[in-house]
């Protein structure tokens, strides 16, 4: 049985009315920018892991990986626990050239939980 019209237009008025109100929700946890960006190519190793989101979230999980899986040591700016929009860490070593990845993991207020990968690349000088 297909719905009347009236009934189509409240099921339509009712679904668009629910991602209004939930497209903040899935934004909270969203990463806006990092440096190095994701997919960047370095002539040198990047001195500090930058990661702004479009809201304070509060990052539970944050490692730096090389190309074999290796976790590299990162030393975080600020409080841990707190709810922060940029998160910076500082690199305690020289990278050297290979594939690098950072993964993230953490919760908006609202508790909704996200995370995300990001790639980056240091070569050797003079490629």
């Amino acid at each position: 049985m297909t719905p009347s019209l009236p009934h189509r237009a409240t099921l339509a008025a009712g679904f668009a009315l629910g991602l209004t109100l939930a497209a903040p929700a899935w934004a909270h946890s969203d990463l806006h920018h990092a440096e190095p960006a994701n997919g960047a190519v370095l002539r040198s190793s990047p001195p500090v892991i930058s990661l702004m989101f479009a809201a304070p979230v509060r990052v539970v999980t944050l490692r730096l990986l090389d190309e074999s899986g290796r976790e590299r040591r990162l030393i975080r700016e600020g409080e841990r626990s707190a709810a922060v929009q940029e998160l910076r860490a500082t690199v305690q070593e020289t990278l050297q050239p290979g594939a690098y990845r950072v993964e993230w993991r953490g919760a908006s207020a609202d508790g909704h939980v996200g995370g995300g990968t990001l790639a980056f690349r240091v070569e050797r000088a003079g490629r």
